[in-house]
This record gives C-alpha cells, structure tokens and sequence, in this order.
C-alpha cells in the first residue's frame, strides 16, 4: 500500500527549545509527532504558525511574583529557512475583510519528505492588526484569535498548494485549523467543477481530526456573527450563503463552537487516550472516538544509555545518578540555589492549572515539611509550571507556592522559572519521582510521565489519561483520587523513602527493578507507536 501524504496542522509545534511556538503539552506532542514521522520519512508536513513570542518566557522576581518577558529568539537569523518558489520567498494571499493580506513561511526540513512549515502575517504592508496578530500564542481579542485560525488553516491550504503538494490527508490537530475545509471546499469545486454540496462531502473525505481535551479552555466558542462576517469573504468567492459555511458549527444561533465544526466536517475522529475515547463518546454520543493513546519521541527525551537493557545494577544507577546532578546544575543555574542530589528528589512540573492540583500536596505544611526535612531519609521537592494567560489564578498560585518554599519549607523545596523543553529533559530525567495529581477524569492523557517513564522515573500518580492504561505494580504508586494529599505523604513515608533509602553494596537494588520495569514499558508510550497507529487507524484506511 503506497503512503498516503499528510498535512497536520496544529497551532503549536514544541521543535525546539528557544522556538516560541508551543505552549504547552499540545505543542511538545505535535513535535513528538512530527519528529516520529521524519524518521520513518513518511510524507508528511507540518503546518503551524510562526509566533513572535512575546511572553513566552516566564521570569520570578525577587519578591516571587510572575514576570512575562519577550523572547530574543530571531527567526530570520536562526535555523528557520524562508520558503522559496523560483528562488524568492514565496508569499501567499490570504482574502480579508479589508481586502487582501500576505502571509510568509519558514520551514523546517526533519527529513528528505518531512517538513514543518510556519505562517506568519507579519510582512510589510499589512493592516497593523494582521501583523499583532503573530506577537503570542492564544492572544488577542477573539477577532483576533479567528484571524489566527484563518492563517493556519486557510493558509495552511494555500501554502501547500503553492509549493504543488497534494495532501491525501489534513489531519487537524485539535479544532484550531476547522476552517481549512474552506478552502479544500473552494479547490474541489474549481477542479471538478462540482456543486458546493458534493465538493463539501468530498472536502470532508480528507479530513481527520484529533480532540485533546473536553476542557472548556480548549473547545473555544466564538459569536456566530464573528465567524459568520469571515465566512462572508470566504462564501462571496464561491457565491455561497455564507451560513452554509459555518451551519455545522452552531450551538445555537448566537454560538460558533470550533469543536463542534472540527467534529462534523471530518471523516474520523480520535481520541488521545483510551479513557478519553470513552469520555468523548458521552458528549458526542453519534461519533465513534477512535483511542490512539498520545506517546513522546524516545530519541528526543530517553537518554540513549537507557535503552541498553543489558546494563547491570552498577551502571544504570550511576547514570541515574549523573542525570540527577545535571538536574541540579540547571537548577542552580536558572534559580541560584542548590540542594544535594543525593537526596530522594520528587518533581511536579506541569501547567499550573487548578484542575492539574498543584496546591494539594501543601495541604497538611507540617507533615509534608517533617518528610521532606528527615534527616536519615531526606526529600527534594522541585516544582515548575507556566501559567496560561486566560487562567487568573495561575499567577497567585505561583506566589503562593513560592512563598511556602521561601519560609515552611526553604532549603528542601525549589520553584524551577520558565518551564520549557531542556527544563523538561533534565526534569524527566534527573528526578526520582514524577508526581501527578489531576482531579480525576479531566486530563485527557498527559505525557510528562511518559517522558520519566523513559528514563527510570517512578511515576506516583492519580489515574487519569494514559496512566490508567498501566499495571503499576512493581513499576510506581498508585494515589487515591478522593484523599490525594494524605495519599501523597503516605505512600511517601511507608512505601518510596524506604526503598529508594535501602541500599545492597551502596545499591537500591528493589528501587533499580523498578526503574528497568519502567524503561521497559516505554516503547509501548512512544510517539513512534502512536504515530504508526495514526497511520493505520486514521491516514492509510482512509
């Protein structure tokens, strides 16, 4: 069977460290994701926007507060390449209520058939408004979050066929790129000189999408008359009613719901985990979620040494231990402050959203203070998390926990500033214990404690997404959803303190069988395996 090519447009693409295209777990798996494609060389193009990145990095001042700064990253000086057509860099046109406005792209070639593509409208001559529209990632007023939509799936489509490449398949990464079926709509019609109606079924045909959570924050919904006045550039070209261009989207008649669009204008539809399929299916009853359970690209965040599963006791632990002291140096070097790696290190380090918890393991000071503060058994508590701009409360959590580390627990307990992708690796790979509380059914998978899992971190974990599909007997600990706190500092105290303490010739020998458990069921959470399933269940029996 010949490979079927691809477009998979996401609004974020986490590729590299310093490149403010991601946010948060969306964008490191469209990375992850992308980077497993390349090595298969499958044909395949990532399609994103190329934002500026103001706010993208996350500073702690003295008095521990939150300070959003702007990143330096200079896309026309870094590796980004323009996009070319017979030697020049190719614009394209995107229709405009105020008429016409012209895009840019930049590229990242993973492999001879694998390239990552990024929109940007911040080209001279553009209304002022196109060009703020690229400053950051989810910004903006909703006209402005729109526009956003309409470069990445519009221009998405018009990129491609500029550069004559003929997707079999656009695969939209959550309901941010929906209005791409637009412009396959408008090409369909001209090609086969059909009617609207057969060209829509059609357009439909090529479509697959991804939900990512049922979050309210990440199923936006716009006023019917905002996406509506768009439709109208969109519906005059192809003398269209333009509620036919947005119908399948409404709520009701004043509500335009991205994933509700998403949804009705694809052929199939998957989920991110197999618990998530099964909560996805509950608020889309009529739709069939096909699970394809989320995975992390092992060669961008397993250290290759742990793949050796011939390693002895001696050699795994000792390259735990040097992943433990390169954590250390990157903490003292972002924060100042250093601790003793030998110390059981746990970690929590995530988006700090309310429902993500990340309050809860304060939630008796003392006890938590007389674990972490044991002399014959000491512990290491490191925290990190960006906040989201549209969540007003992450900020004061950042404060609040910044505060509890300054004074109750200064000395055994770290903030870590701006969360990012080599925060993360030495995170996932440096720690003991990989922490995650969520309030139960809400996280859709997760993937940090993927990443750990690769690198012999014990994960201690609520169930939730992807961790309800492990036996974590013999492999971590298990939390109880109604009583996490208590479970924390138990599980703590009687059960991981103990064994990570106890030593045969100066080993953890029970502590390191847990590890080698851990690797080995890393494969089975690789983006490699997720992606071969997308191209099975999703692309090639399309």
């Amino acid at each position: 069977m010949s490979k079927k090519t691809v477009a998979f447009l996401s609004a974020e693409f986490g590729l590299d460290n310093d490149l403010p295209t991601y946010s948060g777990g969306l964008g490191i798996l469209a990375g992850d994701i992308v980077n497993a494609a390349a090595d298969l060389d499958y044909p395949f193009f990532g399609i994103g926007i190329l934002y500026k990145g103001k706010g993208f990095m996350q500073h702690i001042t003295g008095g521990g507060k939150e300070e959003k700064r702007d990143s330096e990253f200079d896309h026309d000086t870094s590796f980004l390449r323009p996009v070319l057509k017979n030697g020049r860099p190719l614009t394209i046109n995107l229709p405009a209520i105020t008429g016409k406005v012209r895009a840019k792209a930049y590229q990242i070639r993973l492999s001879d058939n694998c390239i990552a593509f990024f929109l940007s409208t911040d080209v001279d001559g553009n209304p002022p408004e196109w060009i703020a529209d690229m400053d950051t990632l989810y910004g903006g007023s909703p006209e402005s979050q729109v526009r956003q939509q309409i470069l990445l799936g519009i221009g998405g489509v018009k990129l491609l066929d500029e550069l004559g490449i003929k997707p079999d398949i656009f695969h939209i990464n959550e309901g941010r790129p929906c209005f791409l079926i637009w412009e396959v709509t408008s090409n369909i019609m001209r090609s086969g000189n059909l009617s609207f109606d057969k060209a829509w079924s059609a357009a439909k045909e090529k479509v697959v999408y991804t939900n990512h959570t049922l979050l309210a924050a990440g199923n936006l919904t716009y006023p019917s008359d905002l996406v509506s006045k768009w439709a109208q550039v969109f519906a005059k070209e192809m003398n269209l009613d333009p509620l036919l261009l947005i119908k399948e989207g409404l709520s009701d008649e004043n509500t335009f719901s991205i994933t509700k669009f998403a949804i009705n204008i694809s052929k199939k539809h998957s989920a991110v985990s197999k618990v998530h399929a099964s909560y996805a299916k509950k608020d889309w009853p009529e739709i069939d979620f096909i699970p394809i359970t989320n995975g992390v690209h092992l060669g961008r965040w397993q250290d290759s040494d742990f793949r050796d599963k011939s390693a002895a006791d001696d050699a795994i632990w000792e390259l735990h231990m040097l992943k433990k002291r390169e954590l250390q140096n990157s903490v003292v070097k972002r924060t100042g402050v250093g601790y003793d790696p030998e110390r059981l290190v746990v970690t929590w380090a995530r988006r700090l959203a309310e429902y993500k918890q990340p309050k809860i393991i304060f939630e008796d000071i003392k006890r938590l203070k007389q674990i972490l503060t044991n002399r014959e058994k000491p512990a290491q508590l490191l925290f990190a998390g960006n906040t989201h701009g549209d969540d007003p409360n992450a900020k004061s959590i950042i404060e609040e926990i910044i505060g509890l580390f300054a004074t109750e627990l200064f000395g055994h307990a770290i903030f870590i500033p701006n969360y990012n992708i080599s925060l993360a690796n030495h995170l996932t790979s440096g720690s003991d214990i990989w922490l995650n509380t969520p309030k139960g059914n809400l996280e859709a998978c997760g993937t940090s404690g993927m990443k750990a899992l690769a690198n012999g971190v014990l994960n201690m974990t609520v169930l939730d997404g992807w961790t309800y599909e492990v036996d974590w007997k013999d492999i971590g600990w298990v939390l109880d959803p109604q009583n996490v706190a208590q479970s924390i500092y138990k599980t703590l105290e009687e059960e991981v303190l103990p064994l990570y303490y106890a030593r045969e010739n100066g080993l953890p020998t029970t502590w390191i069988a847990k590890m080698r458990a851990s690797i080995s069921l890393a494969e089975d959470f690789s983006a490699e395996r997720a992606f071969k399933e997308y191209i099975e269940k999703l692309y090639e029996s399309s």
